[in-house]
This record gives C-alpha cells, sequence and structure tokens, in this order.
C-alpha cells in the first residue's frame, strides 16, 4: 500500500508596484530566510521533522510555493494538515489562536485524552510561539524597506482556501517594536559606590533598594560642585535624590533592560553615622510639602 502524501504547498505571492516580475535577490533571501525560520520553528513545536523544497517562480508579480514534505512521524498525519494554516495565522492574523486552535483539533483523529493534551499543548505552542512572532516581524521588516512590494498573498495550496492579501499599510502591525515605561522615586536614597570626578557621560555607579545600580547624574548643579571639588566621596556616602527610573520592554513585554537617571540631589550624607544636610533644592521640597500638609490639614471634612 503506497504511503499517505502528507505534503503540503504553502504560496507566498509578491505584488509589486509595476508591471514588473523581479525582485531584487539580496531582499528576497533575506526575508525568505525568516519565512524558512518560522517554517522550521513550528515544525521543531510540533515534532514533526520537515524538508521544504520550492517550486519554480511564477509571474503575477512573483510567486513562490513552498513544498513542504514530512519525514515519517506519527505526529505528522495529525498535523500536516494544520501546518499551512499555522503559518497563515502567523504571518496574516487571519483568525484568533482560539478559533485556529478548535477548528484544527475538529479535524485530529486522537484514540485516547492523553495524546489529545499533548497535541494541543504543542498546537498552542505552535500558535503563540514568540521565536515565530520574530521571524514574521524580520520578514516584515525586512520587506517593509524595499519600496517596490505593494502587498503579499498568503495561501494555502493544499485546501481550497482563499489567498489573504496583506497590503503595505498593513506590514507595521507585524513589525514588533520594544515598549518603555517611565517611574519616578522622589525619596529616592542612594549610597555612592564610585562617583564620577570629572567632566563626561560617565555612569555613576551606587545602591539603590539592595541593588546595585549603574545611573547618569541629571542635576547639573550638584554634578558642577562634585567636579569642582566641594564634596569629599567617603564610605557611606548617600543622596536623597529624584530618581527616574526607565524600564525597557521588549516586544513580548518581558523586561529588556532598565535605565536610572538623578534628576535632582536634595540631601547628601557624608557618611553613615552622619546626618543629611539639606540643598537648596531640598529645602524648596520640604517647604512644599509642609505647605501642602498644612493645604491638606485644612481641608473641612465631609
Amino acid at each position: 500500500m503506497p504511503e499517505e502524501n502528507l505534503s503540503q504547498k504553502f504560496q507566498v505571492h509578491y505584488y509589486f508596484d509595476d508591471e514588473s516580475h523581479s525582485m531584487n535577490a539580496f531582499v528576497r533571501n533575506r526575508a525568505e530566510k525568516d519565512l524558512l525560520e518560522a517554517v522550521k520553528r513550528v515544525a521543531e513545536i510540533l515534532e514533526a521533522p520537515v524538508e521544504i523544497e520550492t517550486e519554480a517562480y511564477q509571474q503575477g508579480g512573483l510567486v513562490e510555493v513552498l513544498l513542504i514534505g514530512w519525514l515519517g512521524k506519527e505526529i505528522v498525519k495529525f498535523f500536516s494538515p494544520a501546518i499551512n494554516e499555522i503559518l497563515k495565522h502567523h504571518f496574516t492574523k487571519s483568525k484568533t489562536d482560539d478559533a485556529l486552535k478548535e477548528e484544527t483539533l475538529k479535524g485530529l483523529q486522537l484514540d485516547n485524552a492523553i495524546k489529545e493534551l499533548d497535541y494541543v499543548d504543542k498546537l498552542e505552542k505552535a500558535l503563540e510561539d514568540k521565536v515565530v512572532r520574530r521571524h514574521v516581524s524580520s520578514y516584515y521588516t525586512k520587506i517593509n524597506g524595499y519600496a517596490k512590494v505593494a502587498k503579499i498573498g498568503f495561501k494555502n495550496l493544499s485546501i481550497r482556501a482563499d489567498e489573504i492579501l496583506i497590503p503595505r499599510s498593513k506590514f507595521k502591525e507585524f513589525i514588533l517594536v520594544d515598549d518603555k515605561t517611565v517611574t519616578e522615586d522622589d525619596d529616592a536614597e542612594i549610597e555612592i559606590i564610585s562617583p564620577v570626578l570629572k567632566e563626561g557621560t560617565f555612569s555613576w555607579r551606587g545602591k539603590y533598594k539592595e541593588d546595585r545600580i549603574d545611573f547618569s547624574m541629571g542635576d547639573s548643579k550638584f554634578k558642577s560642585e562634585v567636579i569642582n571639588g566641594e564634596h569629599q566621596f567617603a564610605n557611606g556616602f548617600v543622596m536623597s535624590c529624584l530618581l527616574q527610573i526607565t524600564i525597557t520592554f521588549d516586544e513580548f513585554g518581558d523586561e529588556k533592560r532598565r535605565s536610572y537617571s538623578v534628576k535632582k540631589v536634595y540631601a547628601i550624607k557624608a557618611s553613615e553615622s552622619g546626618a543629611y544636610t539639606l540643598r537648596p533644592i531640598g529645602y524648596k521640597k520640604k517647604m512644599d510639602k509642609n505647605q501642602q500638609s498644612l493645604f491638606n490639614e485644612g481641608k473641612d471634612e465631609d
């Protein structure tokens, strides 16, 4: 009995803003490396090894067909029909994770609950995988930089399915970007480990809430005083200050890095056993706080 043909065909169609049928080879090769890496990653998650070939290019813009051949594991017969839909989902967002998962699981012929749980887990990972999404983002980043491509069509050729078109205006929706949040601690205390005693954009080093941090000095007046030798730094030198904390998150919401900047130095303490000495800006802060406190106390109670 001949083996069932489980190969799948996935079409990528580049539409150009002119009547040509050619594309810059470097752009296409760099972009399609990410496309192939996405296919490979999905297959790895499904534990279904693949062999990927391409058919001859067709015109009408430029049409490429990936022939995804499966290398003989039991899981393949379950996920082979789904691979193209998983890829189309990542490159077009044409279906939600839940809709595609439900549709795919209906087609699985599983003979026990344990096997079903295993396949559900693999399918969820394939639909939500960050590595796949990074490859998709990189793919669109490269194509977005090539102005000739007006839109891209993705189509599952192994079933009767419509081509999903992604116009250039939508490319950026697939490109992942970092995000930043900025918070401030207006009562921060930083023990100085290593000050910067000369001009430049060098980082100070200190201890903040038991963590060692590198920070920039944004209080220009205090910075000038330090450079002019008006402060002597010894063990236990502490600043009371306004500290700005910038946290950069990656495209998935995970913290990537954080940076610190002292914006105002309110008071300094020369040693652990010493007392704080207020600076002019510290007096102002104290006065403002006292005035605010008096104002609050003077409010009529409900």
